[in-house]
């Protein structure tokens, strides 16, 4: 039986995308906004009824993958725009339903009944593709410090609570790729940042999980990455789906590259 999503994709999340905080410098990520923009139209024709949304700073352990079973409150004051939040309504029983689940397939996940408030990988593409306007519940998942592959199983696991729930739900993955492209980047410059940012897109492109389960922890930790967990989080999901991706742009601003993709799942006879 295939997984009942209806919506797929995999976006980036720099605040300054936002127009209360970029005041104008957002332009500069037009081909990131112009994506954006692909992927909240076809969210909102794509028919979900549920959202669930990869986070990678919300809240992260090292050895423990956290579902947030009660109402996601964020906002953005730390980054100087108090009165951008996003507030949506929960959905507990798929919270407790994967936690049954995970239980059960030996992923360890716990739910939890708060959620970092400042947690700019879940309000930014909440509020850009504009996920409150369809007033339809949601669920996040946190990464951890755990392997990829852990993050794949964990994806499986997602997908198993779907096809139980029943429910179609549209599923996005929100992570930053290298923070080291640049002199000037928030993490300095490192050599081997391109390199990494070019195969991990093309693994991406080509929904290669082994490709993307492969890269090295050591790397990922000294070039400053978030996207491969969320990445490899949504391979797992849609591990049983006959899919494709399509990379919609793919910028490097501010010394860090933002990466979104839309994937689109084949029509089963």
């Amino acid at each position: 039986m295939s997984t009942p999503i209806p919506f797929a994709a995999l976006v980036p999340h720099p605040p300054i995308l936002l127009p209360q905080i970029g005041k104008g410098r957002e332009r500069e990520a037009a081909a990131t906004l112009d994506a954006f923009a692909d992927l909240r139209r076809h969210l909102r024709n794509s028919g979900a009824r549920r959202i669930l949304l990869i986070s990678t700073h919300g809240i992260v352990t090292l050895r423990r993958f956290h579902v947030l079973a009660a109402p996601l409150r964020t906002n953005l004051a730390r980054f100087g725009a108090p009165g951008l939040s996003v507030d949506l309504p929960d959905d507990r029983p798929f919270a407790e339903l994967l936690a049954e689940i995970a239980v059960h397939d030996g992923v360890p996940l716990s739910p939890v009944q708060s959620w970092e408030e400042g947690d700019h990988s879940a309000c930014v593409p909440l509020a850009l593709l504009d996920v409150p306007a369809l007033q339809i519940p949601l669920s996040v998942v946190g990464i951890s410090f755990l392997p990829a592959d852990a993050h794949y199983e964990l994806g499986r696991a997602i997908a198993r609570a779907i096809r139980c729930s029943g429910v179609p739900t549209a599923v996005i993955a929100s992570g930053d790729g290298a923070h080291s492209l640049a002199e000037n980047s928030p993490a300095g410059f490192h050599p081997r940042a391109r390199a990494f940012q070019d195969d991990f897109e093309a693994a991406l492109a080509r929904l290669d999980a082994p490709a993307l389960l492969g890269f090295d922890q050591d790397l990922r930790r000294a070039i400053d990455e978030s996207v491969v967990s969320p990445a490899a989080v949504l391979l797992g999901i849609i591990e049983s789906s006959p899919a494709s991706a399509e990379i919609l742009s793919a910028e490097a601003l501010w010394g860090v590259a933002y990466t979104a993709a839309r994937i689109s799942f084949d029509e089963v006879a």
